[in-house]
């Protein structure tokens, strides 16, 4: 077997940190949110929802944009805010957690985990990307 061969469990291409977002509300009545940090830089893949997966979520009311995997599974729901960076180019983008994390084989890479999530564009989340 050739040792220069590796998985790409090995070496996911992109990195996230996760954020819980808490929810106050204000004395007149308008909320306010407030984040902290869960993990920071953990390994994982990033990719376009398909288009069975986006009309999945979309019966329910849920928009989906995205799947992320992880090697171990991220305790996140839709409390959380991730934030991706692409390892390679060290470009990052914002993303809201639509689902907990679920066993998947569907991505032929062995056990990962895999989150269901809405890409944030222009703000809106509070969190800067």
């Amino acid at each position: 077997m050739d040792d220069s061969i590796v998985s790409l469990l090995d070496y996911l291409p992109h990195t996230a940190t996760a954020k819980l977002r808490t929810r106050t509300n204000g004395e007149l009545s308008g909320s306010r949110d407030s984040f902290s940090a869960v993990f920071t830089d953990r390994e994982c893949w990033q990719q376009s929802a398909s288009s069975r997966e986006i009309l999945e979520f979309e019966k329910r009311g849920v928009v989906v944009t995205d799947k992320i995997y992880f090697t171990t599974k991220p305790e996140l729901d839709t409390r959380h805010i991730l934030t991706v960076t692409n390892a390679n180019t060290g470009d990052t983008q914002t993303f809201e957690v639509k689902s907990r994390a679920v066993p998947d084989a569907a991505a032929g890479l062995g056990a990962v985990y895999k989150i269901m999530a809405e890409l944030k564009t222009g703000g809106g989340t509070g969190v800067a990307s």
